[in-house]
């Protein structure tokens, strides 16, 4: 499992956390928390962006 640094996103009070990508599994991360899987970089932050703003995981 290769965790690619993809960035950070913010949540709603203006924190900001790293996010993660491992683009064998499609596992998306932010922190260490599982936001989702993602087939490519942009829904990864999408994915990301999405947890982070709600603490939930994008339903496909």
């Amino acid at each position: 499992m290769a965790r690619k640094h993809m960035g950070t996103v913010k949540t709603p009070t203006d924190s900001s956390y790293d996010y993660y990508w491992d683009e064998d599994t499609g596992e998306v991360y932010v922190s260490n928390e599982s936001a989702g899987r993602a087939s490519s970089a942009e829904e990864a932050w999408r994915k990301a962006n999405f947890y982070a703003t709600t603490l939930q995981k994008f339903k496909d």
